[in-house]
């Protein structure tokens, strides 16, 4: 039986980072959560990435403040 797999991987500076879902279906969540690895096992911290993250939603809910006003 074939098993439908999605992997996601990450190379720089010589090394490969790979997170493997044993699954295709994956949410939205679980590519957050392998985008989070991926980044911190590169260089990042956990803090920086969340950072980033909140940074992010920021801008997204001024951009949807802005356009509900219009």
């Amino acid at each position: 039986m074939i098993t439908k797999k999605t992997k996601l991987s990450l190379e720089t500076d010589g090394k490969i980072i790979s997170v493997e879902f044993d699954h295709i279906d994956v949410g939205l969540d679980d590519y957050f959560q392998a985008l989070k690895t991926l980044l911190v096992g590169a260089t990042f911290t956990e803090t920086q990435f969340e950072h980033w993250i909140i940074d992010e939603a920021e801008v997204i809910s001024e951009y949807l403040h802005n356009i509900n006003v219009t």
